[in-house]
């Protein structure tokens, strides 16, 4: 694959889609047009969205996606508030943290109440970050706009028309145009120019807004309100990849639009572009978060460049020899692909991965063998007639949703869950075998381009970034997020396996602004996976572990979907094995220690997933490699989505990397 080194920084500005209201940003703009017609057509009427209007693409795997596909509106937590619709308004709430041996949560316990009259809300204007609500009287006339959004510690109300709000606390002055009040423990403030007080009551006069905010335990009410300038209508997502002298690097900066100065809260791993952070601050699952003052935020976190083969370099005679032997063994076993799309996509990229290691090893014949049981198992799925004929290994588009669905589905795929889960494995499938073939590129790329259009690249009428929050920086899984909870992630090595494979598949078929959004996706992906899954630093005393496994908008759990195993939690973080595990697995060798042994040691190795978690023990020092390298070739069976041959190829690169 062709490595273009970025010297000047790409700048991708977003840019308007279809649905997005002129007061309010557009998301992130798509690369290219989706071509979804060339799909069979359906609609899932299990997923219809609720509470949305006509014009916007549904937001599947979003962190506020309950609000318009949830029956009884659920919390949402645009971080670090929770915000509750009601039947007439909604509340805010600041979460306390709640710790237990296995989580750390921050559910929705009350808050203030605020009364607007309302009968219903429509979800009008979103981006990745924010989301408007325009909430209506009985008679369907709109009465208020009131946005949230992450990193801003407030609610905005803008009124449609003379709006009297009723709050659920006693309002004090707190000079003009400011009132603050206590609710559920928690202080709160009212700015609103303009606003008459009615006892526990404003009237806000039509187009006028009011801020309503929860403070931190620290904050100075008077320096805090004077803070807030007009409310925020949305969040632009800009992003670059660069090389610079520093290193190479990805960035990601948002800028809150409506206001020339406000309160943003930076998520750990972030940082406030300009203003000072002495406003207070909040205690999170996280940890404490400062508000800062300021319209910007931005993160900075270390370039990865994608990566299909493991670099072999130096090995020596015999180990080659070892590694052609069951090389050419497991590419003999292999057997047809399931139907469905994830596990037939995983079995994809385990084959892709014998390719990719097959021409690591200069074995041209064993190469030309993979690649052709790649070319024929990814042929059916790159059918985009497929569907028309059968009901698996093939995809759809789904008119509802917006999105494109395999068939056969599986965990939830039909209604959106995992879609980068389950697509990354077949782009890293297509462009390891692009690679290898060119020719292949011209059969592969409508389906594929597809699947990339769905999760990540957009396309009228798909989203230009379905699953990644920018804000915090990974993706979420759940399509509709029907959870009390929040939206959430669990496998967080399958989301950097995801742009890996995207990034491969935009160099492979010549599409060098995908490759650089895919960049800046894995980079961002990547850094978080160590930094809130596997390697995540201050947490709570209570929490009885090193890592977290699922990640939610309210709490962080030590558990999966699938397993309480301890294998299970940690072995989820670490599939698939590949090239790219060891450009951000293999940073701190004593924190993997820490993880395999608080999985159980060696005793995890045979549980479910173990596998991985043995093959992750040998990034824990020269001893734990060579007991693993021992263990690795007594082991009689391997995952599905593992080989032999795989498994020590990895070990391999680990020894050649220390040494």
């Amino acid at each position: 694959m062709t490595r273009r080194l970025v010297i000047a920084a790409l700048v991708v500005v977003v840019a308007a889609l279809t649905g997005c209201t002129a007061s309010a940003p557009p998301p992130v703009a798509a690369t290219t047009p989706a071509a979804v017609e060339l799909l069979p057509a359906e609609r899932n009427p299990a997923a219809a969205p609720l509470r949305l209007a006509e014009d916007l693409i549904p937001p599947t795997n979003r962190w506020f996606s309950s609000l318009v596909f949830s029956e009884v509106p659920l919390p949402v937590f645009p971080f670090p508030l929770a915000f509750a619709p009601t039947p007439t308004g909604f509340s805010l709430d600041l979460p306390t943290v709640a710790v237990t041996a296995d989580s750390i949560a921050t559910p929705f316990s009350g808050g203030l109440a605020v009364d607007l009259g309302a009968a219903s809300f429509t979800v009008t204007a979103y981006d990745e970050v924010a989301v408007t609500l325009t909430y209506a009287d009985a008679d369907g006339a709109a009465i208020a706009d009131v946005t949230i959004a992450e990193g801003w510690p407030a609610v905005g109300v803008t009124a449609r028309r003379a709006l009297p709000i009723a709050f659920g606390g006693s309002l004090a002055s707190a000079g003009d145009g400011a009132w603050t009040m206590k609710a559920d423990g928690t202080a709160f403030a009212v700015v609103a120019a303009n606003a008459e007080a009615r006892g526990d009551a404003l009237e806000i006069p039509a187009g006028e807004s009011a801020q309503v905010s929860a403070l931190p335990v620290d904050a100075e009410p008077a320096t805090w309100i004077a803070a807030f300038g007009d409310p925020v209508a949305g969040v632009v997502t800009s992003f670059e990849a660069s090389a610079t002298r520093g290193g190479e690097a990805a960035s990601t900066r948002l800028e809150y639009t409506g206001t020339a100065g406000t309160v943003l809260v930076p998520f750990p791993g972030m940082d406030a572009a300009a203003g000072a952070c002495d406003l207070g601050s909040y205690d999170t699952a996280y940890g404490q978060v400062d508000a800062c003052r300021g319209t910007t935020l931005e993160r900075r976190v270390a370039r990865i460049s994608p990566r299909a083969s493991f670099d072999l370099t130096g090995l020596d005679g015999e180990a080659h020899e070892e590694l052609v032997d069951h090389l050419s063994a497991d590419i003999a076993g292999t057997g047809d692909a399931p139907e469905d799309t994830y596990f037939g996509g995983k079995a994809l990229a385990r084959l892709a991965t014998l390719l990719a290691l097959a021409r690591s090893l200069g074995e041209d014949d064993l190469a030309a063998r993979a690649a052709d049981l790649l070319e024929a198992g990814l042929g059916p799925w790159a059918q985009v007639d497929g569907c028309v004929a059968r009901d698996e290994r093939c995809f759809a588009y789904d008119a509802r949703l917006h999105t494109v669905v395999g068939r056969e589905p599986s965990f939830g795929s039909e209604e959106g869950n995992d879609h980068h889960f389950h697509y990354g494995h077949f782009l890293f499938a297509a462009g390891v075998l692009a690679e290898e073939r060119p020719e292949a590129v011209e059969m592969l790329r409508p389906v594929m381009d597809l699947l990339a259009a769905d999760i990540a690249a957009g396309g009228d009428p798909l989203p230009g970034l379905r699953v990644f929050d920018p804000y915090r920086g990974h993706s979420w899984a759940s399509g509709l997020s029907p959870f009390a909870d929040g939206n959430n992630q669990e496998s967080s090595s399958e989301a950097v396996a995801a742009w890996n494979g995207l990034a491969l598949w935009a160099a492979a078929s010549g599409d060098a602004d995908l490759r650089e959004r895919a960049e800046w996706l894995l980079s961002g992906e990547a850094d978080s996976a160590r930094r809130l899954w596997l390697e995540p630093t201050g947490l709570p005393e209570g929490y009885a572990h090193t890592v977290v496994s699922l990640t939610w908008g309210a709490k962080r759990d030590h558990a999966t979907w699938f397993s309480d195993e301890p294998s299970a939690i940690l072995g989820i973080q670490l599939l698939p094995v590949s090239p790219i595990g060891l450009q951000y697995l293999a940073g701190d060798p004593r924190r993997v220690a820490l993880n395999v042994a608080g999985a159980g040691g060696e005793s995890a190795f045979g549980g479910p997933l173990g596998d991985y978690v043995l093959l992750y023990s040998a990034l824990a020092g020269p001893a734990a490699l060579d007991r693993a390298e021992e263990l690795a070739r007594e082991r009689a069976s391997w995952d599905d989505g593992l080989s032999r041959s795989a498994a020590l190829a990895w070990l391999a690169a680990v020894r050649l990397r220390s040494g």
